[in-house]
């Protein structure tokens, strides 16, 4: 699960009134219009969420998710990512007779 794209979408939901009306009418047509691509593990979190949040109002909703968010400080940290190809090495050769 990718935690960066649950805050971002949880802060977005705080911060952005029009944004969180559209999540709690249409969820998945909503993520996909703001270019959110959720893992089915993630939707199903969100989706649960959903229901559990759905007697709060839309007030009440943002300021649990941020406080939420400010909460989350001591969070362990994010898997680091796999080494790519492009950029694995040395920006560029030493030059000729080494380092100068």
């Amino acid at each position: 699960m990718r935690g960066n794209v649950l805050r971002s979408l949880a802060s977005r939901a705080a911060t952005d009134a029009g944004f969180l009306k559209q999540v709690r009418r249409d969820l998945e047509g909503t993520l996909a219009r703001f270019d959110y691509d959720l893992t089915l593990e993630e939707l199903r979190l969100v989706e649960d969420l959903r229901h559990r949040t759905a007697r709060m109002s839309d007030e009440q909703l943002a300021r649990t998710l941020a406080s939420g968010l400010r909460e989350r400080t001591g969070s362990p940290p994010t898997r680091p990512s796999a080494p790519r190809w492009r950029g694995s090495g040395p920006a560029r050769p030493a030059p000729p007779g080494g380092p100068r």
